[in-house]
């Protein structure tokens, strides 16, 4: 527990307020023998539904958590309304600039979940020219996406180039042609444009895009971006009105200048506990992390995945408050949705994210789609009542055999990129 008990001393403190976050903030709270003082810290108030970025490219999109502070409100945890300057592991402390100045956070452990966004470092110029789904009112946000294309709308059809052949560069083609049927919209790939779940969902997926126009265009590997054209590797160049750039996500550069062991996208390397390697005390969750061990299910950049990390680093703590050792984190899948404009395509998963059985498209797609989405919420809301309602299908997957003979491999092995 923390020494200190001044305003500003916690017994954890939890670095950023999405999936991951929120859901170990609402699993910890009221817990009679789980840490007393506890701190959420989030730049913005709003709760952001990063799986529904692509809905703001046609407008503001509805809020179902509108107030992080009212989520929180009546429990033992502190919302800290700021942006994460600083994380020093060994101090253990966290710096915080708010609107009313700095402020300084001391803790005894610590859940860094301030999950990604777009890595704009993968060509020159997407900083500067390339719109992404990037929640805010930045000059590239979505919200200037969205403000840009209305502007235009069809009185003047733009040339769209997407960059990225995975799921947010099907929803945002997706979103786009079937809003401005007249603009055209061409869809870039390193490899082929949606084969992220094998050939069954690729062909589905691909057979949507192209009945509503889209340009797929594969093994196209794009090295940079200009005001007006995309230059490809090739030397091909795209000529068009507006780039929208969906290629990778990166981690927080917190993560790196605190000193921790991070791999080339700033996620922090984790122990089958999801803690970090070089410092026990600091946990990482959701897209901020990069297990060592195996995890049942393979690890990706995903709400689902944001949920279970976030339930089962609270777990692991009260366990360890309580003496016990936790079983490594491990968990299976049930599905995954694809949203294209007005239709969708949706198929289960489990337990190991490879699509099985059953696939719906078009209108019916979307409703299975916006539904789990709808959900991924509502475990949040029902959390916030009932502490340790959430349950991690799959938990039992790893075994402390098979996590401690990783971790071995991974100390004789090479060094872990930290750069």
């Amino acid at each position: 527990m923390a020494k200190a008990r001044d305003a500003d001393a916690y017994d954890v403190v939890i670095l950023g307020a999405g999936y991951a976050g929120m859901m170990a903030a609402m699993r910890l709270h009221g817990r009679k023998r789980g840490p007393k003082r506890i701190a959420l810290i989030s730049e913005s108030d709003v709760f952001v539904e990063r799986v529904r970025l692509q809905e703001g490219i046609l407008g503001p999109v509805g809020l179902r958590i509108p107030s992080i502070a009212r989520m929180v409100a009546g429990t033992n945890v502190e919302f800290v309304q700021g942006r994460v300057e600083a994380l020093d592991p060994d101090t253990r402390q966290v710096k915080v600039a708010g609107a009313d100045g700095a402020r300084t956070l001391v803790f005894e452990r610590a859940i860094f979940a301030l999950g990604s966004h777009i890595d704009v470092s993968r060509a020159a110029g997407v900083a500067e020219h390339a719109y992404r789904l990037d929640p805010g009112d930045g000059a590239r946000s979505v919200a200037a996406l969205c403000e840009a294309l209305r502007q235009a709308g069809d009185r003047r059809p733009l040339r769209v180039v997407v960059v990225g052949g995975a799921e947010t560069g099907v929803e945002v083609a997706g979103e786009i042609k079937t809003q401005w049927p007249a603009m055209h919209v061409t869809m870039l790939s390193q490899t082929r444009c949606c084969d992220f779940k094998g050939p069954r969902i690729e062909r589905a997926i691909r057979s949507v895009l192209e009945g509503l126009g889209v340009e797929l265009r594969d093994r196209a590997e794009v090295r940079e971006v200009r005001a007006d054209a995309v230059v490809l590797a090739d030397g091909d160049v795209l000529a068009c009105d507006l780039c929208v750039w969906s290629g990778g996500l990166a981690g927080s550069p917190v993560s790196r200048a605190a000193g921790l062991a991070v791999d080339a996208q700033a996620r922090i390397w984790v122990d089958p506990m999801l803690r970090s390697l070089t410092h026990p005390h600091v946990f990482a969750v959701g897209d901020a992390a990069h297990p060592i061990a195996p995890t049942g299910a393979p690890y990706r950049m995903s709400a689902f995945v944001a949920l279970n990390t976030g339930a089962y680093v609270a777990d692991a703590m009260l366990n360890d408050l309580a003496g016990r050792k936790p079983r490594p984190f491990a968990f299976s899948t049930y599905g995954q949705g694809v949203a294209i404009g007005r239709v969708g395509v949706g198929f289960t998963t489990y337990p190991d994210d490879k699509p099985i059985l059953s696939l719906v498209t078009g209108r019916t797609g979307i409703h299975v789609r916006n539904f789990f989405v709808w959900l991924v919420v509502q475990f949040l809301k029902i959390e916030r009542r009932f502490p340790g309602f959430y349950f991690i299908a799959g938990r039992r997957r790893v075994s402390w055999i098979r996590a401690e003979a990783a971790m071995r491999q991974a100390q004789t092995g090479a060094p872990l990129p930290v750069s």
